[in-house]
Protein backbone atom coordinates (compact mmCIF):
# COMPACT_ATOMS: atom_id res chain seq x y z
CA UNK A 1 0.00 0.00 0.00
CA UNK A 2 1.32 3.52 -1.03
CA UNK A 3 1.63 6.49 1.47
CA UNK A 4 -1.27 8.02 -0.90
CA UNK A 5 -3.80 4.79 -0.46
CA UNK A 6 -3.51 5.54 3.56
CA UNK A 7 -3.82 9.23 3.18
CA UNK A 8 -7.16 8.07 1.09
CA UNK A 9 -7.73 4.75 3.91
CA UNK A 10 -7.69 7.41 6.62
CA UNK A 11 -9.57 10.31 5.79
CA UNK A 12 -12.96 7.80 4.89
CA UNK A 13 -11.66 6.38 8.72
CA UNK A 14 -11.99 9.64 10.31
CA UNK A 15 -15.27 10.58 8.55
CA UNK A 16 -17.05 7.25 9.10
CA UNK A 17 -15.79 8.53 13.34
CA UNK A 18 -17.08 11.91 12.37
CA UNK A 19 -20.60 10.30 11.18
CA UNK A 20 -20.53 7.88 14.27
CA UNK A 21 -20.33 10.61 16.71
CA UNK A 22 -22.10 13.43 15.22
CA UNK A 23 -25.08 10.22 15.02
CA UNK A 24 -23.88 9.22 18.89
CA UNK A 25 -24.26 12.85 19.85
CA UNK A 26 -28.08 13.25 18.42
CA UNK A 27 -29.02 10.09 19.20
CA UNK A 28 -28.04 9.37 22.95
CA UNK A 29 -30.15 10.32 25.89
CA UNK A 30 -27.53 11.33 28.11
CA UNK A 31 -26.67 15.71 28.33
CA UNK A 32 -22.88 14.37 29.48
CA UNK A 33 -22.61 12.06 26.43
CA UNK A 34 -23.87 14.19 23.84
CA UNK A 35 -21.63 16.65 25.04
CA UNK A 36 -18.95 14.41 24.86
CA UNK A 37 -19.72 13.14 21.39
CA UNK A 38 -19.95 16.79 19.65
CA UNK A 39 -16.25 17.20 20.80
CA UNK A 40 -15.12 14.07 19.31
CA UNK A 41 -17.04 14.63 16.23
CA UNK A 42 -14.93 18.42 16.04
CA UNK A 43 -11.98 16.34 16.45
CA UNK A 44 -12.40 13.91 13.62
CA UNK A 45 -12.97 16.72 11.14
CA UNK A 46 -9.92 18.40 12.94
CA UNK A 47 -7.70 15.02 11.80
CA UNK A 48 -9.75 15.24 8.07
CA UNK A 49 -7.81 18.36 7.50
CA UNK A 50 -4.38 17.16 8.66
CA UNK A 51 -4.84 13.99 6.53
CA UNK A 52 -5.60 16.22 3.82
CA UNK A 53 -2.48 18.72 4.54
CA UNK A 54 -0.55 15.28 4.43
CA UNK A 55 -2.26 13.79 1.18
CA UNK A 56 -1.01 17.79 -0.55
CA UNK A 57 1.96 17.36 1.05
CA UNK A 58 3.03 14.12 -0.43
CA UNK A 59 2.12 15.66 -3.94
CA UNK A 60 4.13 18.71 -3.27
CA UNK A 61 7.01 17.63 -1.53
CA UNK A 62 5.97 20.16 1.27
CA UNK A 63 6.32 20.13 5.05
CA UNK A 64 3.15 19.27 6.78
CA UNK A 65 2.61 21.23 9.91
CA UNK A 66 0.64 19.14 12.95
CA UNK A 67 -1.05 21.38 15.49
CA UNK A 68 -2.13 18.85 17.85
CA UNK A 69 -3.72 19.20 21.56
CA UNK A 70 -2.28 17.59 24.05
CA UNK A 71 -4.43 15.14 26.52
CA UNK A 72 -4.04 18.24 29.17
CA UNK A 73 -6.37 20.71 26.75
CA UNK A 74 -8.54 17.47 26.05
CA UNK A 75 -8.80 16.42 29.73
CA UNK A 76 -9.80 20.48 30.24
CA UNK A 77 -12.68 20.13 27.52
CA UNK A 78 -13.84 16.73 29.34
CA UNK A 79 -13.63 18.44 32.61
CA UNK A 80 -16.17 21.26 30.74
CA UNK A 81 -18.32 18.76 29.74
CA UNK A 82 -18.80 17.03 33.37
CA UNK A 83 -19.27 20.41 34.89
CA UNK A 84 -21.74 21.59 32.62
CA UNK A 85 -23.67 18.86 31.59
CA UNK A 86 -26.19 17.23 34.01
CA UNK A 87 -27.29 13.59 33.84
CA UNK A 88 -30.94 14.64 33.10
CA UNK A 89 -32.04 12.21 29.79
CA UNK A 90 -32.81 14.42 26.98
CA UNK A 91 -34.80 12.76 24.07
CA UNK A 92 -32.63 10.01 22.09
CA UNK A 93 -32.83 6.06 21.63
CA UNK A 94 -29.13 5.25 22.06
CA UNK A 95 -28.37 4.24 25.49
CA UNK A 96 -24.97 6.15 26.53
CA UNK A 97 -23.22 3.39 27.43
CA UNK A 98 -23.74 1.47 24.18
CA UNK A 99 -22.66 4.51 22.60
CA UNK A 100 -19.52 5.15 24.66
CA UNK A 101 -18.43 0.72 24.19
CA UNK A 102 -19.20 1.17 20.71
CA UNK A 103 -16.90 4.56 20.52
CA UNK A 104 -14.39 2.56 22.74
CA UNK A 105 -14.43 0.08 20.29
CA UNK A 106 -13.83 2.09 17.18
CA UNK A 107 -11.07 4.45 18.75
CA UNK A 108 -9.07 1.00 19.37
CA UNK A 109 -9.81 0.19 15.35
CA UNK A 110 -8.95 3.67 13.93
CA UNK A 111 -5.52 3.84 16.63
CA UNK A 112 -4.40 0.58 16.05
CA UNK A 113 -4.94 1.68 12.01
CA UNK A 114 -2.69 4.51 12.43
CA UNK A 115 -0.36 2.45 14.73
CA UNK A 116 0.73 0.33 11.72
CA UNK A 117 0.52 3.19 9.25
CA UNK A 118 2.97 4.72 10.67
CA UNK A 119 5.12 1.95 11.19
CA UNK A 120 4.94 1.16 7.39
CA UNK A 121 4.95 4.45 5.52
CA UNK A 122 7.68 5.28 3.09
CA UNK A 123 7.50 9.27 3.68
CA UNK A 124 8.52 11.04 6.77
CA UNK A 125 6.02 13.27 6.89
CA UNK A 126 3.58 10.36 6.36
CA UNK A 127 5.34 8.65 9.63
CA UNK A 128 5.31 12.33 11.55
CA UNK A 129 1.65 12.82 11.14
CA UNK A 130 -0.10 9.14 11.34
CA UNK A 131 2.42 8.55 14.64
CA UNK A 132 0.45 11.66 15.91
CA UNK A 133 -2.96 10.82 15.15
CA UNK A 134 -2.22 7.31 16.27
CA UNK A 135 -1.59 9.27 19.92
CA UNK A 136 -4.40 11.21 19.78
CA UNK A 137 -6.57 8.42 19.07
CA UNK A 138 -5.11 6.80 22.19
CA UNK A 139 -6.07 9.93 24.29
CA UNK A 140 -9.74 9.76 23.28
CA UNK A 141 -9.54 6.21 23.59
CA UNK A 142 -8.58 6.83 27.52
CA UNK A 143 -10.87 10.12 27.76
CA UNK A 144 -13.96 7.34 26.27
CA UNK A 145 -13.13 4.50 28.76
CA UNK A 146 -12.73 6.89 31.83
CA UNK A 147 -16.30 8.55 30.74
CA UNK A 148 -17.60 4.88 30.33
CA UNK A 149 -16.33 3.89 34.01
CA UNK A 150 -18.33 7.59 35.41
CA UNK A 151 -21.47 6.59 33.70
CA UNK A 152 -21.28 2.87 34.53
CA UNK A 153 -19.92 3.00 37.95
CA UNK A 154 -19.95 6.57 39.21
CA UNK A 155 -19.67 5.68 42.97
CA UNK A 156 -16.26 4.00 41.89
CA UNK A 157 -15.14 6.52 39.39
CA UNK A 158 -15.33 9.17 41.83
CA UNK A 159 -13.19 6.90 44.31
CA UNK A 160 -11.00 6.39 42.06
CA UNK A 161 -10.48 10.25 41.13
CA UNK A 162 -10.71 11.61 44.76
CA UNK A 163 -9.27 8.65 46.77
CA UNK A 164 -12.28 8.76 49.11
CA UNK A 165 -12.40 6.06 51.79
CA UNK A 166 -16.09 4.69 51.72
CA UNK A 167 -14.77 2.29 55.19
CA UNK A 168 -14.20 5.65 57.16
CA UNK A 169 -10.69 5.13 57.14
Amino acid sequence: MTDRERVELALQTENDGNGFYEHAAKHTNHKLARAAFEMLAKEEIRHVQLIESLGQALESGEEVKVDSPDKKSLEKNIQTIYGAATAEPVEGEMEPAEAYAKAVELEKKISSLYFEYAKECDSDAAKHLFDVLYREEQDHLSLLEDMLGYLTDPNQWFVDRDMVMLDGG
